[in-house]
């Protein structure tokens, strides 16, 4: 079973792996270099939460909902936005949704399951310590044993 530091911990090394440019923090306010991308539980629309422990019967199953912030550095608009794209576009080798789907399992070894199910608030209004970034949100699922 891995806990959400352990799932937190093994995007980290999934990401860095395969981009090793991007950074990974657990909290908006650690961000202190960009590219980035920060990990943050979310609740869902339909249940509210951010974590289901009812993922399966008997506590088979937990199910996290993650937000993955990417933020990259605002400098000229476009070269911001082709920057943020090669990061939340589908496929390609920097592309978040592909190096999860190539890598569902994020290293662990207890059957945990990851999957990018898409994009939102794509755009130009996160910030950090007063500094402006373009970013966007990748919606993950990670599924992870409970027992």
């Amino acid at each position: 079973m891995a806990s959400l530091s352990d799932i937190r911990a093994a995007l980290k090394a999934t990401v860095k792996s395969e981009i090793p440019e991007l950074n990974v923090y657990s909290e908006v306010s650690d961000v202190q270099q960009v590219p980035a991308v920060v990990v943050i539980p979310a609740p869902t629309s339909l249940s509210g939460m951010a974590c289901d422990f009812n993922g399966a019967m008997g506590r088979g199953m937990d199910v996290w909902t993650l937000d993955l912030y990417v933020l990259v550095a605002r400098t000229d608009g476009a070269l911001a936005q082709r920057s943020l794209d090669q990061y939340v576009t589908g496929s390609g080798p920097k592309s978040l949704r592909q190096i999860i789907y190539q890598n569902p399992a994020l290293g662990l070894d207890d059957g945990t399951d990851a999957h990018a199910e898409g994009i939102r608030e794509y755009g130009g209004s996160f910030m950090t310590a007063g500094v402006p970034h373009v970013g966007a949100v990748v919606r993950l699922t990670v599924r992870t044993p409970s027992n």
